[in-house]
């Protein structure tokens, strides 16, 4: 039996019900879940240099973790551009980091 894990909001510390609803973004180096209408309400807040704009389980988010994939995998095989492959795979890790947590 899977057992359900309950998510709470970030900005209003309510229970998230509908996976729909969950955006998952970064604050400093903390991943942290929000409802979509909190999600846009803090955007407007003065906090909007302290969270980060694009949510990490959007569409854009996923455009981006194939291109990630594409570049780590294109640069890891060149020698002189190695170190940036680690970059563009720091990025997934964020991602599956956010996923587990």
């Amino acid at each position: 039996m899977k057992v359900k894990k309950i998510i709470y909001c970030e900005k209003c510390s309510a229970e998230i019900a509908k996976r729909d609803d969950l955006i998952v973004t970064n604050k400093f180096l903390s991943i942290v879940p929000y409802h979509e209408k909190c999600f846009s309400r803090e955007l407007t807040d003065v906090s909007t240099i302290f969270t980060g704009n694009n949510p990490l389980n959007g569409t854009m988010s996923n455009i981006t973790a194939v291109l990630s994939i594409i570049i780590g995998i294109v640069f890891l095989f060149i020698q002189e551009l190695r170190y940036i492959s680690i970059v563009a795979l720091l990025f997934l890790c964020i991602r599956f980091y956010s996923w587990f947590q």
